[in-house]
């Protein structure tokens, strides 16, 4: 008898196959209207191999959560999109979208084949893995052959080895301060990128909802992140480093409702979660006293924000409980 018949699943196990199934079977609304909007042939086909990667990936964790006769995610449907309506973002936006969904992806599932200790889950969460790399080095490709792919800059080669010498290394504020090193600039882009796209599909859902409060709580939103915005991009400024351009141009000027208020706020609190990932993973590696205390700050503000939002989802009965523990039965 295999292992996976007679080991039930861990939490991590768990967790990651149920949160993957939920992200996903939002994620294909918005691919599909994205293959729908898209006019340029290679980005149809891009948007149309990503749906079709995330049904798969649908297919595979509801299997395994269903033999394990664990429930299975509420699914949204058809009437949380309208196809119909005028497109609201521009290919160069919706490609960006998908380069930054991507990243989000390959850490996601990179992160579960690492937890999983069956010997099914593992080979699932590879299989997934490896379609996450697939997807990225299409996205990639192609904007790499549109030539709009937003590369991190380039920094002078070292010439010799060299260590550190004082602790002043690690200041920011005052004294011998320094520029950041290339892996704290690294982390500083990617999660400059992930709010620059945050600010623009935050802003364009708010011009299609007719419910007050939710164009307030999206608004907002997008107000935190154009704040967070403005103190990371100090940062390279004060390095002299470009600063990524803004994407609010490739909003159309549509206002027609095209996704419902439900996965709007779900998708913006998906985000939030996944901006808080991206803070987090990249504190490991700050060794700057100033880069460190803005980073903490901004993780204060975005988590006061997430748990509105979270909120606003519980009221809303939008909000679905992830499986945990229970008192009598972990073990």
């Amino acid at each position: 008898m295999s292992d996976s018949k007679v080991i039930p699943l861990t939490a991590s196990e768990l967790g990651y196959l149920w949160t993957g199934c939920s992200i996903n079977q939002m994620s294909k609304w918005y691919l599909t209207v994205f293959v729908e909007h898209s006019n340029d042939a290679d980005v149809k086909d891009l948007f149309r191999f990503a749906l079709q990667v995330t049904n798969e990936m649908i297919i595979g964790r509801k299997r395994i959560l269903g033999s394990a006769g664990c429930p299975i995610p509420l699914d949204f449907c058809e009437r949380d999109i309208s196809i119909s309506s005028p497109p609201l973002f521009g290919e160069k936006f919706m490609l960006y979208y998908m380069h930054n969904a991507g990243r989000v992806g390959l850490e996601f599932h990179s992160r579960a084949l690492a937890l999983a200790a069956r010997i099914d889950i593992r080979k699932y969460q590879e299989e997934c893995l490896q379609s996450a790399i697939q997807l990225n080095e299409r996205v990639v490709d192609l904007l790499l052959t549109k030539g709009i792919y937003s590369r991190t800059p380039h920094l002078p080669t070292p010439t010799v080895q060299e260590d550190i010498q004082k602790s002043s290394y690690l200041n920011g504020w005052f004294g011998d301060t320094r520029t950041m090193n290339s892996m704290e600039i690294a982390n500083l882009y990617s999660i400059i990128d992930l709010l620059v796209m945050m600010e623009t599909l935050f802003t364009g859902f708010a011009q299609t909802t007719d419910s007050e409060e939710v164009v307030e709580l999206l608004q907002k939103g997008a107000t935190v992140v154009q704040k967070q915005l403005q103190v990371l991009n100090e940062f390279l400024a004060k390095d002299e480093l470009p600063i990524r351009p803004s994407y609010l141009a490739e909003l159309t000027d549509s206002n027609k409702r095209l996704f419902s208020d439900k996965i709007m706020v779900c998708h913006l609190a998906g985000l939030f979660g996944s901006l808080l990932s991206q803070y987090g993973f990249s504190l490991g590696a700050v060794m700057k006293h100033d880069l460190l205390a803005a980073y903490s700050s901004q993780i204060a503000k975005a988590g006061s924000y997430s748990e509105k939002v979270t909120k606003f989802l519980i009221e809303k009965e939008w909000l679905e409980k992830v499986p945990g523990a229970t008192l009598n039965g972990s073990h």
